[in-house]
């Protein structure tokens, strides 16, 4: 059962059978547990960095992993009489909930999901019936104009596809490749805009196919490329570009099998500064991999040059170079974690929800709460509060790379709603990196959100 669901055992007890005081090969009960259950250990602490503040003073953050977090997992057997097992007691918790550590949710977009949880449509109740009327206006005037909708448990808006008459018949001509997009956000209901985009004969891009969607999991992008399709004629395309996203890879795997699946060359070469800026050597690095990437020929030609520039400047260890290194950091996610450092009763949450490498960068943002005050607050409407808070101005330190805080103030709004736990920043770095902000973390300990 522990290796279906995807984590470890061991034994954690038990006893032998005895006869004339000696102890028998024979086991008379055993009890098993998770490899997560128990405290860590005490060395873990005793190896953790110190992050120094603005008072100098430092606040430790644990720099090794462990698998301890306190897993409840038991299982506890007893042998009978007629040498039978028999269970006496189990408790299961998590462990079901893992599914397999590669169905575990590890990427970024997929982290925002879990956080958000039960993330629904920001919509009035006006802006739905609008859109409603639109896409019905749109039908009565042409019956190729292509529209679907559908709701949440509580019967409201949740995902909505929509395909006019001139993309369906543009698809019959250019929907051999076509590029899948769900990097937009709406500036209103911070809901993903998903488009699909082709190219006419005349090297222009033509739309052929546009959504709003609650969540991007695999369940929703299945809802929207098995749609998609079904609109288009059900037949799909030869080839699709995407982003390196586990979810719409899932997705694309089921519905469209015999589908060629290439990442996005812009939205890769789009994170080099971020990944390989701190070099000394940037632009020699970005030109040699550019080379590598336009002036090969072959797959035989690309890997030398692409090997070559790796060796040439030491770029071996680089972890967004090792794309093959990506289930292994999905196994370790699963099985160890960073430990907690504050006292935020939420931090055991983002523990838990988040990616390791991830967790670290949300310790960064709960280590910056410490310099973040709110100063005002105003009731919008009953469920809905606007909180002011006031924070120091970050810079990037030239010589260690990392924000330290300066004596200089901003202030920044949250919007907090009482009813649904939800909140959105301006700062909104969220949006752009996937993880939560001290912002918002002050306004959930000022609520007392932990969960």
């Amino acid at each position: 059962y522990a290796k279906q669901q995807g984590f470890g055992i061991v034994k954690a007890g038990g006893a032998y059978k005895q006869e004339k005081g000696k102890t028998l090969n024979e086991r008379r009960n055993c009890t098993w547990k998770c490899e997560s259950g128990g405290k860590p250990d005490a060395r873990i602490r005793a190896s953790s960095r110190v992050l120094n503040g603005v008072s100098g003073k430092g606040v430790k953050m644990a720099n090794r992993k462990t698998k301890k977090v306190g897993c409840p997992v038991m299982l506890h057997a007893k042998v009978t009489k007629d040498g039978k097992w028999q269970i006496r007691n189990i408790h299961s918790a998590l462990a079901t909930e893992r599914n397999g550590v590669e169905n575990f949710p590890m990427s970024e977009r997929q982290l925002r999901n879990v956080v958000d949880k039960e993330r629904r449509f920001k919509m009035m109740e006006g802006d739905a019936n609008a859109m409603a009327a639109y896409f019905h206006r749109m039908s009565t005037d042409n019956q190729n104009f292509f529209h679907l909708h559908r709701l949440d448990d509580d019967e409201r808006l949740k995902d909505v596809m929509w395909v006019d008459a001139r993309s369906r018949a543009a698809y019959v001509e250019f929907g051999d490749v076509v590029c899948f997009d769900s990097t937009y956000l709406t500036n209103r209901y911070l809901l993903p805009f998903a488009n699909f985009v082709g190219v006419n004969h005349h090297g222009q891009s033509v739309l052929l196919g546009c959504a709003l969607i609650s969540h991007e999991d695999v369940e929703t992008f299945e809802w929207v490329f098995t749609n998609w399709i079904s609109c288009m004629g059900g037949k799909p395309p030869s080839g699709i570009l995407t982003d390196q996203d586990a979810a719409m890879k899932k997705a694309i795997a089921k519905v469209m099998p015999n589908t060629r699946h290439i990442w996005c060359l812009w939205h890769i070469l789009n994170k080099l500064p971020l990944k390989l800026g701190g070099y000394d050597k940037y632009d020699e690095i970005k030109q040699a991999l550019l080379r590598a990437i336009y002036d090969s020929y072959t797959v035989e030609e690309f890997e030398n040059s692409w090997n070559e520039a790796i060796d040439a400047y030491n770029l071996g260890e680089n972890a967004w170079l090792k794309a093959e290194d990506e289930k292994q950091a999905d196994a370790d996610s699963a099985r160890f974690c960073h430990q907690l450092v504050f006292d935020f009763p939420i931090e055991r949450v983002f523990q838990k929800i988040y990616t390791s490498a991830k967790f670290l960068e949300v310790q960064q943002e709960c280590l910056k709460n410490l310099y973040v005050s709110i100063v005002g607050c105003k009731v919008v409407d009953e469920k809905l509060l606007e909180y002011t808070i006031e924070d120091r101005v970050w810079v990037r330190d030239p010589n260690t790379r990392k924000d330290i805080p300066t004596h200089r103030k901003r202030e920044y709004k949250v919007k907090y709603n009482s009813n649904s736990y939800e909140a959105w920043c301006v700062c909104k770095l969220m949006e752009s990196s996937g993880i939560i902000c001290r912002h918002i973390i002050a306004v959930f300990e000022k609520n007392d959100v932990e969960e």
